[in-house]
């Protein structure tokens, strides 16, 4: 053969290309994990910043300047502990001093009010019904007597966590029962025919009121705390029917299910309830806006029972 072209055989072959592109860039990914661009960055950033030699006693001094500080922060926190926990206990005396006098005036008022009590007595040479069942309804005496109790307590508290640390807890686990429960306890046993109730011993009249702050549930401003006992006075047999079939009755057992709060009454053959502080009475009057009447026309309003326990709003 005179072409001048070497045979087929000895042509160079033509390369090869993969059958599709999923096997090429398989054989990328295998072959070269680095992603080139990466490559490039890390690169350009080795190549265009250099070491100085005063990078290494900035960073130094920089971490002593802030052990420096935490140094006197703790130093200054500890030193200044032992002032705020005297203050705290001065505080604590403080207010146990007042909560004492408190205590002390409360019970000379009480005694002041018994001696009235027994001097109008002598005065009158036949007692008057009327004025003894006043003093009954404003709770200025004290009573005894046949009646039930209604008892409620908190769920037992959450145990702690698995790693001893405890965890939040919701204030809705903290706290079930509310000033509402105690205040539709307290007003069903008005409604069933109650001469006088008590709630932890401290006694309700026709100005009391039941609410709750912050975490505390307040009766006339005193703090109570669980367990909350209702005590109520009058016939044994009728209150506890009464309050057997009523709708706070219901609600407090399906708590007592679900929640795990815990809830009984029970009948008392005699009950004791102590007397409030009497305070000034105030009574509405009929007339113009701004004017002062006159005392000789001022007459109370006589109602059978306290039944006023709902909080003002």
């Amino acid at each position: 053969m005179t072409s001048g072209q070497p045979p087929l055989a000895e042509r160079d072959p033509a390369p090869r290309r993969p059958s599709n592109l999923s096997s090429l860039m398989l054989d990328e990914l295998l072959n070269d994990t680095l992603d080139p661009g990466y490559r490039a960055a890390a690169a350009h950033r080795e190549a265009g910043t250099e070491r100085r030699w005063w990078d290494g006693p900035v960073v130094w001094l920089a971490c002593v300047a802030v052990g420096l500080l935490l140094v006197v922060a703790y130093q200054q926190s500890h030193q200044s502990a032992p002032s705020r926990e005297a203050a705290r206990q001065e505080l604590i005396k403080r207010i146990q001093r007042l909560q004492d006098s408190g205590a002390s005036m409360d019970a000379e008022a009480k005694k002041l009010a018994a001696q009235v009590a027994a001097l109008r007595d002598a005065q009158l040479a036949t007692g008057d019904p009327g004025v003894r069942q006043l003093e009954v309804n404003s709770g200025s005496v004290a009573v005894s007597g046949p009646g039930m109790e209604v008892q409620l307590g908190e769920p037992p508290a959450p145990t702690a966590a698995a790693n001893g640390r405890p965890g939040t807890t919701p204030q809705t686990q903290v706290a079930v029962i509310h000033d509402k429960d105690i205040r539709a306890v307290v007003n069903q046993l008005w409604a069933a025919g109650a001469e006088a109730v008590a709630v932890n011993g401290l006694r309700l009249s026709s100005t009391s009121f039941i609410r709750f702050a912050g975490e505390s549930v307040l009766v006339d401003f005193q703090p109570i705390s669980p367990p909350y006992s209702v005590q109520a006075i009058g016939n044994r047999n009728g209150l506890q029917v009464a309050f057997a079939d009523s709708a706070i009755a219901r609600q407090l057992t399906t708590m007592a299910a679900v929640d795990g709060i815990s809830f009984r009454f029970s009948g008392r053959d005699k009950l004791q309830l102590p007397s409030v502080t009497v305070t000034q009475p105030h009574y509405a009057e009929r007339g113009a806006a701004g004017s002062q009447p006159s005392s000789s026309t001022s007459r109370p309003s006589h109602s059978p029972s306290p039944t006023s326990t709902e909080s003002p709003r």
